[in-house]
């Protein structure tokens, strides 16, 4: 953990005014380019969740899901979570632009992360422009998310046209769309460098979630939970911290926010004024070490078939090493969501190509291990059942035709 150490005391003394943080949509950490590694002090993280609205929910407020009662994009982050954007005296914002390289005409309706994270989309179309410091400002970048490669149609078309692609196929294509992703987060950094921004701003870049690239016989990151989905990059960028690479600890989605306002200065009565405390811990402190954990709860199927109700369920706990997975969901649930996969999904042709693989990975027993996690499974139980016993009631909202439509074109449903 010396690098840890390094990292943690080079980051608890800088002295920045401005936070940006970058979330290139979908960037499993094995597929983080050499260039952007070699841009800060690289640690490998766990997701909050394998779904984008709860794993930016827990970004923005530093909680974990069930905390911040975020399961899908038809929830809103509970009213009493601090967020990202409520720093006092500070001018920030959130821009979304997932649809860089892809199709992105879809009317003038609210993107439906805005809503999950209860925030307006901005005046300018742009995560930097108009800013005056102090700002903290976070972008949702395309990363690594269907459509793939150069492709600029939507993942669904995507996944018709290339589901009897080779495996090798897709993977360079999804290469191609972190490096691309990466592209423009280098524009963002060069930007804040012209305007002499570079010293008083920390940068950050990190990913919301996985995908797979074939794992379980799958494309995608509506699965059952794997490694490959849970590990992301996280790169801190700033000319006073070192230049390495961290994969012996546990930095988690909900420990952003608390390192954010470390770095910041940000006093903790500010912090809480009044609202719940944060599940998350600052890596300006003390780098984490030890299980957290990861979710997944997506509505899959429509919840009108008899008996069923046509949703995926995971709970993970995780550390450096590895992790158990449990799946929440019955037998039959899982295998009803591979069958509509199978026979409806834009991703039918890939996923009956290699129907035996997800199968085996929707069949698999309720606990399952990946790695060597240096903790029990009665420990990853007791850990989620700590987590579950603060859990939120959900906010729901509902979502417009437009804002369904954006969905589809991700490949969300």
């Amino acid at each position: 953990m010396s690098f840890g150490r390094e990292f943690t005391a080079a980051l608890g003394a800088l002295d920045v005014e401005n936070v940006f943080v970058y979330v290139g949509d979908a960037v499993r950490w094995d597929a983080v380019p050499d260039r952007l590694a070699d841009r800060g002090a690289l640690v490998r993280s766990i997701s909050a969740s394998t779904h984008s609205p709860s794993s930016f929910a827990s970004l923005a407020t530093g909680r974990y899901p069930a905390t911040h009662g975020v399961a899908t994009f038809t929830n809103q982050v509970s009213a009493d979570a601090f967020r990202l954007f409520d720093i006092p005296g500070y001018d920030t914002r959130f821009r979304n632009s997932i649809f860089a390289y892809a199709e992105r005409e879809h009317g003038e309706t609210t993107d439906p992360i805005h809503t999950v994270l209860d925030v307006d989309p901005p005046a300018a179309d742009d995560p930097l422009a108009g800013l005056e410091p102090p700002f903290v400002s976070m972008e949702r970048g395309p990363g690594g998310h269907a459509p793939y490669g150069d492709f600029t149609g939507t993942a669904s078309a995507y996944f018709r046209r290339r589901g009897s692609s080779a495996t090798a196929t897709i993977r360079d294509d999804y290469r191609r769309s972190v490096e691309l992703d990466v592209d423009l987060f280098f524009e963002r950094l060069e930007r804040l460098e012209r305007a002499g921004r570079a010293e008083d701003t920390l940068v950050i870049y990190t990913s919301d979630h996985g995908e797979l690239l074939g794992e379980g016989g799958e494309l995608g990151h509506s699965s059952p939970m794997r490694p490959e989905l849970v590990y992301v990059p996280t790169l801190f960028c700033h000319p006073e911290l070192p230049t390495t690479t961290i994969d012996d600890a546990a930095f988690h989605h909900a420990d952003l926010l608390p390192t954010v306002l470390d770095v910041l200065g940000v006093d903790v009565a500010t912090r809480t004024a009044g609202r719940a405390p944060f599940d998350g811990r600052s890596a300006a402190a003390e780098m984490p070490t030890g299980p957290r954990p990861c979710t997944y709860e997506n509505q899959v199927l429509p919840a009108s078939i008899p008996f069923l109700s046509g949703s995926l369920n995971y709970q993970g706990a995780w550390d450096a090493d590895g992790g158990y997975v449990f799946a929440r969901s019955a037998l039959p649930e899982r295998l009803l969501v591979l069958a509509g996969k199978a026979t409806a999904s834009a991703k039918r042709r890939y996923v009956r190509r290699h129907l035996p693989r997800a199968l085996r990975s929707y069949a698999r027993a309720s606990e399952t291990e990946y790695g060597s996690p240096a903790f029990t499974p009665d420990e990853a139980e007791q850990l989620l059942e700590r987590v579950t016993a603060d859990a939120v009631e959900r906010e729901t909202v509902s979502l417009s035709d437009d804002a369904q439509q954006r969905l589809r074109d991700l490949g969300y449903t």
